[in-house]
């Protein structure tokens, strides 16, 4: 049985990560913040307190996984913020150049881009199935293509920022992951979540898109930025 580590594990697209895996026989280990008494109970679903901030929290997550197993197949770096999350709805914060806010920047950083290549660096050590993926979330405003007014706020320049950081940080991975670990940032969607309550798309059906990229797998996508329907985006 394959297993995968899933963060941000207890709703909108990572809780689709793992209701996917699960139906499809893999044994996941979703990361959350939440109390873990209240969450579900399923078969082969294991739920692992996490904070992807706090390098301690990681590296308590690592252990409690590699206790359970020694070999994990893949990571799914999905826990993340955005404008109105990381602000609590004060979005002008990170999004409008007059009210920009140096702590709130910093935090989106810290979450999409920087928390994800640590955990990373952090799980190599029971990366090591034949073949290994590291799927990093990151978002179509990380390109210069996007153009969507309608839907874009402003500049919104912490979370652009943030999850265009995450591809290149996804990108310079590939100088240093081993030849068994691969990896690729994509655009999940307009999923409908916590983050995105106007999205249309379900988190379950999605996760089943980004997870075919994997298949028939090739070294030219190694690094790259995907669409969920398995099309590079174009930066």
């Amino acid at each position: 049985m394959k297993s995968a580590f899933v963060t941000g594990a207890s709703q909108g697209l990572g809780k689709g990560f793992a209701d996917y895996l699960l139906e499809t026989g893999w044994r996941v280990f979703a990361g959350t913040l939440k109390d873990m008494n209240d969450l579900e109970k399923k078969e082969n679903l294991h739920w692992v307190e996490i904070d992807v901030t706090d390098d301690k929290s990681i590296e308590r997550a690592l252990e409690i996984i590699f206790a359970e197993t020694k070999v994990l197949d893949l990571l799914i770096n999905n826990a993340g913020v955005n404008k109105d999350t990381a602000t609590n709805n004060q979005k002008d914060l990170v999004s409008s150049l007059p009210k920009l806010n140096r702590q709130l920047l910093l935090r989106m950083f810290e979450v999409n881009a920087v928390s994800p290549i640590m955990i990373t660096k952090k799980f190599l050590r029971i990366l090591n199935g034949d073949l290994s993926f590291v799927i990093n979330i990151s978002s179509c405003r990380a390109s210069f293509h996007d153009n969507d007014e309608q839907s874009n706020y402003k500049g919104n320049y912490g979370y652009r920022a943030s999850k265009l950081a995450l591809n290149m940080l996804t990108f310079c991975s590939l100088y240093d992951l081993p030849k068994n670990v691969k990896t690729f940032a994509v655009h999940p969607g307009d999923v409908k979540s916590q983050m995105n309550l106007a999205g249309h798309q379900k988190p379950i059906e999605q996760a089943e898109k980004i997870l075919h990229i994997m298949d028939n797998w090739h070294d030219e996508k190694n690094g790259r930025f995907f669409n969920y329907d398995g099309n590079f985006y174009q930066l």
